[in-house]
């Protein structure tokens, strides 16, 4: 297995754990986004997308929990909780086959995020 520059994990890793549930994909991306050369395209993608991900699903759970404080009913927050992790788990499966993983409505905030967030070595 190669190695990606920049974070010595091999590229399957690399590109899985930005997906990782909770806040641990969060910052695996954040991560790799700061540490990964801009050649290591594959892997500053799905970095990028992941991102964007974890972030557009803070937003709908903060919505959800405001929903919920003015209704008294959690239970579209508990159904989107579960979605959003079964979602991300499937994301890790998919990309660690080697499956293409596009999420066509987070492409423009992945695409930002990758050409704004220089990486600490240029590569």
């Amino acid at each position: 297995p190669r190695s990606v520059l920049g974070i010595g994990l091999s590229e399957k890793w690399a590109l899985m754990l930005p997906y990782a549930p909770f806040y641990i994909g969060l910052v695996v991306s954040l991560l790799e986004l700061f540490l990964v050369p801009r050649n290591e395209v594959k892997v500053r993608f799905h970095a990028s997308q992941a991102l964007a991900l974890h972030i557009a699903i803070l937003i709908i759970h903060t919505l959800f929990g405001v929903i919920s404080t003015l209704t008294d009913s959690s239970l579209g927050g508990t159904l989107f909780k579960v979605a959003s992790f079964v979602f991300l788990i499937i994301s890790m499966i998919r990309v660690s086959r080697g499956e293409a993983q596009h999420i066509t409505p987070l492409a423009e905030p992945a695409k930002w995020f990758n050409e704004h967030i220089e990486p600490r070595n240029k590569g």
